[in-house]
């Protein structure tokens, strides 16, 4: 040994290698050396979205299972009777069954502005089914078959702008083949009524009323006006409204783009019914007349009956003939109205 130097320490192995190259070194992966690193986040992470991508994929497979369901269901409807094939799973239901789906699948966000687009144009170019529409209202208004026909053909022109003016007595009709028509209309926020004998005793003020009407008209689907209550004396307004409704000042293409169907209901007095019905029969040549036939005892009757069967009410033989002899005295001026009060009043609930 030199001198002045220290003595060497034996070399072990241990003192040389690095603790983790130890053969005999714990598993850091069981000691938790890995616990406070950013591998232990990203299995958490990958474990995380496995599980989102199973549940998105049961999600996936009960929306198809309830698509082909419910399509399965609805090839099947004639099966169940012809009420059942009524229901209106085609159109706007099963694209709001799509729309359901499409929010299972999520992706709602993406597709909801195109999904509103689709379901407004499908709104506004439906078409209108006038074959049902009047089935309806043949079940309510009764005997007026010629008037209800007629009128189904003018709803079904294609032309943009109908007018058609009910006429007939009080009582036959007319204005509950417009109530339900108005109901049944597919753009009901293109409906528009009003009732011309009101409180305002100025005509000119009534136009007025009605002439804004024209500002809520729109383009999506066909537009609604009915006049209700009109007498003889008031046929000068149906030409005037016409002429301004197709030629609309300042708005040059809204009567091209836009269809309107114009109901004017006009009561006429059975006292003056033919001078009256001679004056109506010169409107303008645009305007579509349907006459609705006056009632007599038969007519009276059916009307009757109808209204026991709706009410679930029955009246004995005695009180039927009563009501109708009542009834006949005054049909000139009310027709059916009022027999509903007299089944309420006098009627008897059906036993169920």
């Amino acid at each position: 040994m030199q001198r002045g130097a220290w003595p060497k320490k034996p070399m072990t192995t241990s003192s040389t290698l690095h603790p983790g190259d130890a053969a005999d070194a714990k598993n850091p992966k069981k000691c938790g050396i890995l616990q406070s690193t950013r591998c232990r986040s990203y299995r958490e992470q990958l474990r995380s979205t496995q599980r989102m991508n199973i549940i998105h994929g049961f999600l996936v497979l009960a929306a198809a299972a309830t698509v082909l369901g419910v399509l399965f269901f609805h090839g099947m409807e004639p099966a169940f009777g012809s009420e059942m094939t009524q229901l209106p799973l085609e159109g706007v239901t099963l694209q709001s069954l799509w729309l359901g789906v499409v929010g299972l699948l999520g992706l709602s966000g993406k597709l909801e502005s195109e999904q509103e687009d689709t379901m407004r144009a499908f709104y506004c170019e439906q078409q209108l089914d006038t074959k049902r529409i009047f089935r309806q209202i043949a079940r309510q208004v009764l005997n007026q078959e010629h008037a209800l026909a007629r009128l189904e053909r003018l709803v079904q022109s294609p032309r943009n702008f109908k007018a058609v003016a009910l006429l007939g007595p009080p009582g036959v009709g007319k204005s509950l083949t417009a109530m339900g028509l108005r109901q049944q209309f597919p753009w009901q926020e293109n409906v528009h009524t009003y009732s011309w004998s009101t409180y305002v005793p100025d005509g000119v003020k009534k136009f007025h009323m009605i002439r804004n009407f024209m500002d809520l008209l729109k383009d999506c689907g066909q537009n609604l006006i009915i006049i209700d209550n009109l007498s003889a004396c008031d046929y000068g307004i149906v030409p005037i409204y016409n002429k301004v409704l197709q030629k609309r000042e300042g708005d040059l293409n809204a009567a091209a783009n836009q269809t309107v169907l114009v109901v004017y209901i006009f009561d006429l007095e059975m006292e003056f019914y033919w001078q009256q019905y001679e004056l109506l029969h010169q409107l303008p040549v645009d305007v579509t007349i349907v006459n609705y036939q006056p009632f007599g005892r038969q007519e009276l009757s059916d009307c009757l009956h109808q209204e026991m069967r709706l009410e679930q009410r029955t009246l004995d033989k005695r009180r039927v003939f009563q009501i109708l002899d009542d009834a006949m005295m005054n049909v000139q001026c009310n027709g059916c109205k009022g027999l509903r009060e007299s089944v309420l009043q006098y009627g008897q609930h059906n036993e169920t």
